[in-house]
């Protein structure tokens, strides 16, 4: 067990380009720049933007000798960290612009980590799992008694819920509570991101080992298309493939994702979301929907 974890580990950090960029000499630098253009860019960052960035960016650090920078060469290192990094899949380029990957944003998100406090085993989070539990029990259970009686539990909790509002007892979260639900939304809701660019790193995964069939094995075209087709089905059943699949389904109702946005900016305006979210992760909540929709 050890030996394979050792290995597959060993193996990661020659290989995964989010691990690669940790240990690499620059990383802190590199981290920064990168993180600061893709933070506001709803649709990439033009690759010149990035390497005048980078380059701006290594010049205050060319007289710390761990960063090896010679002042008289930034244009030419900076073109070589970020072709580097593209070339490590990093970040990818398309159309003279940069995208970033799942893999930058793992590498981001462990350095975010490092000085982040934000308890994240809230009590809202265990509630959570509770009532999931409970779904995923009923939804596995054939037993039509148990689903009957689950059922009603929570059509009985409804009506006393409703009942009470009918009568003005409208009860809302303190503000403890509020903080807890509002990191919760802000843990969830920002992994969607990710999750769409995990799709979009195996579709071009797929994409290259379709393209090296068609050259090296001289297939039928019926059978390049068939291999496509069933390459797309198993992209779309994987975890991340369900949720691109669903959020497509919602682009095509418009409404959803208008009651979305209302929704975001309704929570915003609580006072407890200055408490909960620093600024950037509230502006990160104010352009989620958009944000998604461009990935």
């Amino acid at each position: 067990m050890n030996k394979s974890r050792t290995h597959d580990y060993i193996s990661a950090r020659s290989q995964n380009p989010a691990w690669v960029l940790l240990a690499s000499r620059r990383a802190p630098l590199v981290i920064a720049c990168l993180q600061s253009l893709f933070e506001d860019a709803y649709d990439g960052v033009l690759f010149d933007d990035a390497l005048h960035a980078l380059a701006e960016m290594l010049a205050p650090h060319a007289n710390d000798e761990q960063y090896e920078i010679d002042p008289k060469r930034l244009p030419q290192l900076a073109i070589r960290e970020l072709r580097q990094w593209i070339s490590r899949s990093l970040v990818i380029e398309r159309g003279g612009r940069i995208y970033a990957t799942d893999a930058l944003q793992a590498a981001i998100t462990f350095v975010e980590g490092l000085d982040n406090r934000m308890m994240t085993s809230t009590a809202s989070r265990l509630s959570v799992v509770q009532r999931e539990i409970e779904r995923l029990e009923s939804g596995l259970n054939p037993d039509a008694g148990e689903r009957i009686a689950s059922l009603e539990r929570r059509v009985n909790q409804l009506q006393k819920e409703l009942a009470a509002a009918k009568q003005g007892d409208v009860p809302t979260l303190n503000t403890g509570e509020a903080i807890e639900r509002i990191r919760e939304i802000y843990t969830l809701a920002t992994g969607l991101r990710a999750d769409f660019r995990r799709v979009e790193d195996s579709w071009r995964e797929a994409d290259k080992a379709l393209r090296h069939n068609i050259i090296n094995d001289r297939q039928h075209r019926g059978n390049i298309v068939d291999q496509l087709l069933d390459g797309h089905e198993a992209l779309l059943d994987t975890a991340e493939g369900r949720v691109f699949e669903s959020f497509q389904a919602q682009l095509r109702e418009s409404i959803d994702l208008e009651l979305m946005r209302a929704r975001l900016r309704e929570i915003l305006s609580h006072d407890a979301s200055a408490k909960a979210l620093t600024p950037q992760q509230q502006n990160d909540l104010r352009f989620l929907v958009g944000r998604l929709v461009n990935e």
